[in-house]
């Protein structure tokens, strides 16, 4: 119910089930890291930085939870939301584990949506080194770039890109129409039913 109510951006719901399910606890019933990614979530999509840091402590100190990467990944997506990128960088580079490379996505992001220029290439150069086929890392890097107007650096980043065969796959969908699947391409014009304009 937690889950489904963060996912859906009813985080006062959320926040409000977590808090009934609190009164259970004296019964034995103690939330798990499902719970907590719900309750983190809810934060996470509204903007509820300081009651997500409150549930982070209540994970680690009061219950005492041996936290998922799940859970570091939701409170990373908190901080990088609320345009708190430092408290973010500082936050994955002190976990008690290491990191995987969705945390380190979730920064390159952040740094795009904040203009973090530098930070950006450092995050984006170390995502490309662990994973240089993945396609993302560079087209998140090249737009950094693109907006900081560094239209050589854009070029090298393209550049290998292709080089090393990571190829942006193109979006695609599915449909059932009269008993058939019909897979279509993003921009597709040789299906058999795409409609053909005689306008110029």
């Amino acid at each position: 119910m937690i889950c489904g109510l963060a996912a859906h951006g009813l985080a006062k719901e959320a926040l409000l089930q977590f808090r009934k399910f609190r009164r259970f606890v004296r019964e034995g019933f103690v939330p798990g890291n499902v719970t907590f990614v719900g309750v983190l979530n809810a934060c996470s999509r509204t903007g509820l930085v300081d009651d997500g840091r409150h549930y982070f402590k209540l994970m680690t100190q009061f219950y005492r939870l041996e936290l998922e990467m799940e859970c570091y990944g939701c409170m990373v997506d908190l901080l990088a939301r609320a345009g708190l990128v430092q408290e973010a960088l500082d936050f994955v580079e002190n976990m008690p584990i290491k990191p995987d490379p969705v945390l380190w996505a979730t920064l390159l992001g952040a740094c795009k949506l904040e203009g973090l220029v530098e930070l950006g290439e450092t995050i984006g150069k170390k995502l490309i080194k662990s994973d240089p086929t993945h396609d993302g890392n560079y087209v998140i890097l090249s737009s950094i770039h693109g907006q900081a107007r560094k239209w050589d650096d854009v070029l090298r980043v393209r550049r290998l890109m292709v080089n090393r065969g990571a190829n942006k796959v193109a979006g695609w969908s599915l449909i059932e129409a009269e008993g058939k699947v019909h897979h279509f391409l993003a921009g597709e014009k040789e299906h058999t039913r795409v409609e053909r304009s005689t306008k110029c």
